[in-house]
C-alpha cells in the first residue's frame, strides 16, 4: 500500500476570495479624527494651566550663564519651597506654581507690557508680560541673553494680582546676566 499523500487534491472550482475589509464610513472617520484632536488640544491646555511632571528645558539651557543662575536662585519664593529638577536651566517652586526656564528665546522690541522689577536699582530686571490666561502668567526677560522665562500659576498662595511678586526675589540672580537693552 502506498503512503498517503498529505496534500489535499486541487479543487475543481474557483477559490473563494477573502472577505473584503470594509472601510469606516465618512461619518465614523470624522468622529475618530475629532476625538483625536480633542485629546491633543485638551492635553496641551491642561499642561499650560495646571503644570505637568517634568519641565522641558529651554532651547539655550546649556548656556554657562544658565548654570551660574541656577546656583544663585533662592530656596523659596513666596513661601514655596524649591523642588529638585533634572532638566538643564530649570527651577521650580511649589508644585510647579513658579517655573523658571533659563535659555528661552530672546525677544526683540515688543508692544507687550514691560515691567522693571527688583529690590533696588542695581538689580532691577526688565520683564515682558509675554502670555496671560485666567490661571497663569508668563514673564520673559527683556534685553538679556540668554533670556529667562518665568511662569506663575495662580492658586494657593499665588494670586493674579501678585503675579509679579516672585520676580522681586529672582531679580538679583537674574541681573547677573548682562543687560544689553532696556524697556522704553
Amino acid at each position: 500500500m502506498p503512503p498517503a499523500d498529505p496534500t489535499p487534491p486541487p479543487s475543481s472550482g474557483p477559490t473563494p476570495a477573502a472577505p473584503a475589509r470594509r472601510s469606516p464610513s465618512p461619518g465614523r472617520q470624522r468622529v475618530r479624527v475629532a476625538a483625536a484632536v480633542a485629546v491633543v488640544v485638551g492635553a496641551s491646555v491642561w499642561a499650560f494651566t495646571s503644570g505637568n511632571d517634568g519641565v522641558e528645558a529651554a532651547p539655550a539651557a546649556g548656556d554657562p550663564a544658565c548654570a551660574r543662575l541656577l546656583q544663585e536662585l533662592p530656596a523659596s519664593l513666596e513661601g514655596l519651597a524649591r523642588a529638585p529638577q533634572g532638566a538643564a536651566g530649570v527651577a521650580v517652586w511649589g508644585e510647579e506654581q513658579v517655573v523658571l526656564r533659563c535659555g528661552a528665546a530672546v525677544i526683540g522690541p515688543t508692544t507687550k507690557p514691560c515691567v522693571p522689577v527688583g529690590p533696588d536699582e542695581a538689580s532691577t530686571v526688565d520683564w515682558v508680560q509675554d502670555a496671560v490666561s485666567e490661571r497663569a502668567v508668563r514673564f520673559l526677560t527683556y534685553g538679556r541673553d540668554p533670556a529667562v522665562e518665568v511662569t506663575v500659576r495662580f492658586g494657593g498662595r499665588l494670586r493674579a494680582s501678585g503675579a509679579s511678586a516672585p520676580l522681586v526675589d529672582l531679580a538679583a540672580p537674574v541681573s547677573a546676566i548682562p543687560q544689553t537693552r532696556a524697556c522704553v
